[in-house]
């Protein structure tokens, strides 16, 4: 699964538009090859708007952009509602598995996305992956409303993966971060094997996201 995570810094006054412009990429639902899209609003920053989507492969999503991407972003005027904008590629290297059966379903149902952006340190690249397969999934399959996610390394930058967990709500993901998330960091050991990490708690907006045609 190729993996397309977009970033925009949207000033206040210019909310609205971003949101409606927006809701317009639902015609990228034609595409052979897209599966869905999802996003909202960071918490951590509120003029953060963060998107997600994902395609079955890089051929299906070089198509799209190809063929009907600049008709949609023409279309809608989004280029004048954000101030900046961020845009990497990302190819998923496991599914972490959890309430849902599906990340069609996983979408769908969730209300909440915790997004780990780790840069981890060179030659620790194979432990970051060992742990996240030996301790990290494991451990929140079992975890309550946790639906499902990605995990998946960053296309131009084998350093940086991105870790995308679905929640059905934001108190679910906070009682796992209370009374999980210690112990899995220590099992882990993650100061070990990270440069640095960031995160990213985003409330959907069910208009942004968009399902793959029937």
């Amino acid at each position: 699964m190729y993996i397309k995570w977009i970033v925009c810094e949207v000033p206040n006054d210019k909310k609205e538009q971003f949101t409606i412009a927006q809701e317009k990429w639902k015609r990228t639902a034609e595409s052979e090859g897209f599966i869905a899209q999802t996003g909202g609003w960071n918490l951590k920053n509120p003029n953060e708007a963060c998107t997600i989507v994902f395609w079955e492969n890089k051929e299906s999503l070089l198509y799209f952009m190809e063929h009907l991407h600049d008709t949609i972003f023409i279309d809608n005027h989004q280029i004048t509602t954000y101030s900046s904008i961020t845009i990497n590629y990302f190819n998923s290297l496991m599914n972490m598995e959890g309430e849902s059966k599906n990340i069609l379903e996983t979408i769908s149902n969730s209300k909440f996305i915790r997004i780990a952006d780790c840069i981890v340190k060179n030659g620790k690249t194979n432990h970051f992956e060992e742990v996240q397969k030996s301790i990290w999934i494991p451990s929140m399959k079992k975890a309550t409303g946790m639906l499902g996610g990605k995990f998946s390394i960053n296309e131009q930058n084998k350093l940086n993966y991105l870790v995308h967990t679905f929640w059905d709500s934001k108190k679910q993901h906070q009682n796992y971060v209370q009374n999980q998330l210690p112990l899995n960091q220590k099992s882990a050991d993650i100061t070990s094997d990270l440069d640095s990490i960031s995160g990213k708690f985003i409330e959907i907006e069910k208009k942004w996201t968009v399902f793959k045609n029937p």
